[in-house]
């Protein structure tokens, strides 16, 4: 504040970037940039991703602001699911922060969506990062080489495909399992079933984590109480206690791999007669507005969705303004399990 005020950083000029200040003032890169974001906020300084931090007012600012808005396109596979609302939340937020606009766009669970998608932007001068969720983890789609070939950074966004070179954002789903799994044996149960619907991601379902758990607690992994179909994650959820209630199979719990798969599951209970702690138990994954808001209200892992878009967008823009051109940076975050009342011990 003290130079912009005596004019050694002048009007619409840039100011030097985050490892010079650090070194110069012998300060962590982490303490310069609270402190430029501090100054962002008051209005002081502006950041232009790809172009560095300007102080406020000036012509050479001028410049560069009233040229083309800078757009960050994000490719969600749904508008449907909250999470991915939640998400699109953090990476707004964290993209206000860079006097950025984001474009969402869903692919609806189809790598030739995505792909054509993400073809436009890599030819779209607008159009400066993307943060993309895969449908498919064998191999990056056409369109995400076509982006990184126009010399784009690209952000994956839980879960990256094979030999493609970018930074991602995860959440470690077996450790999600884990924290599901464990919560039902230590109340007691011990015949869990597993219920997963549409898409199915080899490597990113939780059906690992929940076969761990069962196989450290010494118990049985049954197949007839696991319950994988090709439909969507509600209607997976309703058939899956039709089938097990059809079959005799014996279960106390169940484990769905996301909130939408829980509803179709609680109300496919109900269907059959049971309810939900007293008969059965149910936990998933997502903590998302539903489970907060269903009747009872869902025991679910936390995978904290808004903190993974502001965590894409910060290592995004750490690209687009070049303080950080190292390797590829692949960051997992580890969820939290919320206990409510749709889990208590076996009637």
């Amino acid at each position: 504040m003290e130079r912009i005020e005596s004019g050694e950083y002048p009007a619409g000029e840039a100011v030097p970037s985050e490892r010079q200040l650090g070194e110069e003032l012998g300060l962590s890169r982490t303490t310069i940039r609270r402190a430029i974001d501090d100054l962002v906020q008051r209005g002081r300084l502006q950041r232009q991703p790809g172009r560095g931090t300007y102080v406020t007012g000036g012509s050479a600012l001028a410049e560069v602001v009233t040229g083309a808005q800078r757009i960050v396109s994000v490719i969600i596979p749904t508008f449907s699911n909250p999470y991915y609302g939640e998400m699109v939340n953090g990476i707004e937020k964290e993209a206000r922060r860079y006097n950025l606009r984001v474009m969402v766009g869903q692919s609806e669970y189809s790598t030739a969506s995505e792909s054509s998608q993400v073809g436009q932007s890599a030819a779209d001068p607008t159009v400066c990062g993307a943060l993309v969720v895969p449908n498919s983890v064998e191999q990056s789609s056409s369109g995400v080489q076509q982006f990184i070939a126009a010399g784009k950074p690209l952000v994956y966004i839980g879960r990256w495909p094979r030999g493609v070179n970018c930074d991602g954002v995860c959440v470690d789903y077996r450790i999600a399992a884990h924290q599901a799994v464990e919560h039902l044996i230590g109340l007691g149960h011990q015949r869990i079933a597993y219920v997963e619907g549409l898409p199915h991601l080899p490597g990113f379902s939780p059906y690992d984590g929940y076969a761990d758990v069962l196989r450290e607690r010494k118990l049985a992994i049954k197949p007839e109480l696991v319950r994988s179909y090709d439909l969507p994650s509600e209607a997976a959820g309703q058939h899956s206690v039709a089938d097990l209630v059809s079959s005799g199979a014996e279960f106390t719990a169940i484990f769905a791999r996301n909130d939408v798969t829980a509803m179709g599951v609680i109300q496919g209970l109900r269907q059959a007669g049971l309810r939900v702690p007293q008969d059965v138990s149910v936990v998933s994954i997502a903590n998302s507005l539903w489970s907060r808001s269903l009747d009872p209200p869902l025991t679910s892992v936390n995978p904290h969705p808004g903190a993974v878009g502001q965590l894409a967008m910060r290592m995004l823009c750490d690209r687009l303004e070049g303080t950080y051109t190292g390797p590829a940076i692949r960051t997992t975050v580890t969820p939290d399990l919320i206990v409510r009342a749709s889990t208590a011990e076996p009637s």
